[in-house]
């Protein structure tokens, strides 16, 4: 078990870090009245979060037993795979928005205006179908289910990837539950800084985990 959750929390930061669900929770609790929208939008990314890594799980682990085995090498290819695209999908889109004007694309400053509570937990559920957050999630739930662990441990790993993954979100609207108008300008000066450097950001988290998938992947296949 402690093998899987080495192997699939820097995974979840990856998902932590992603700028559009940060930038998204910044403006609903930087809006009017912001506690409602901002949880409910936060119960839809947690609830996504915790179907697609649960999903990819099963699947992972409904391979026959005589082909898979903790770590079989047909899933160290995947996250070979999986790192591979990982990489070239971050750098074409952080080319992609050099070009366009990444502060425009991510400016969510009107998201609030008519957004009501089902609005706001069903956009926390649409964060989850972009493709980063696609890919990650399937080398996390490859990892967890081709390890062939029971099924208390498999449930627990999931469960612990996905409060780390909804971790920044999460952690956001309790700040901000905690500090009330204290945190609001500080909320903000986040929130202006990721709109600013997103590019850069996207690309850094991107590469990192697209080589640490590489890595691993490489490593244990030639070890197995």
């Amino acid at each position: 078990m402690g093998t899987v959750l080495w192997y699939t929390i820097p995974i979840a930061l990856a998902i932590a870090l992603s700028v559009f669900p940060i930038v998204s929770v910044l403006v609903l609790l930087l809006a009017p009245d912001p506690m409602r929208r901002s949880v409910l939008f936060t119960g839809g990314w947690f609830g996504g979060l915790l179907v697609l890594v649960a999903a990819f799980t099963i699947g992972a682990a409904l391979i026959p037993d005589e082909a898979r085995g903790p770590f079989p090498p047909w899933a160290h290819v995947v996250e070979i795979v999986i790192g591979v695209v990982l990489i070239v999908m971050t750098l074409v889109v952080g080319r992609r928005a050099r070009r366009a004007d990444t502060a425009k694309s991510l400016d969510l400053s009107g998201l609030a205006n008519g957004m009501t509570g089902p609005r706001a937990f069903a956009f926390g559920l649409m964060m989850n179908v972009r493709p980063k957050n696609i890919v990650l999630t399937v080398a996390g739930g490859l990892a967890i289910g081709a390890a062939a662990l029971d099924l208390v441990a498999t449930s627990t790993i999931v469960v612990i990837f996905t409060v780390v993954a909804a971790s920044t979100v999460a952690g956001l609207v309790v700040v901000c539950a905690v500090g009330r108008t204290r945190v609001r300008p500080g909320l903000d000066r986040v929130r202006v800084f990721l709109v600013d450097h997103a590019s850069a950001v996207l690309q850094v988290v991107g590469v990192l985990v697209g080589a640490l998938l590489i890595a691993i992947g490489t490593v244990r296949l030639v070890s197995g």
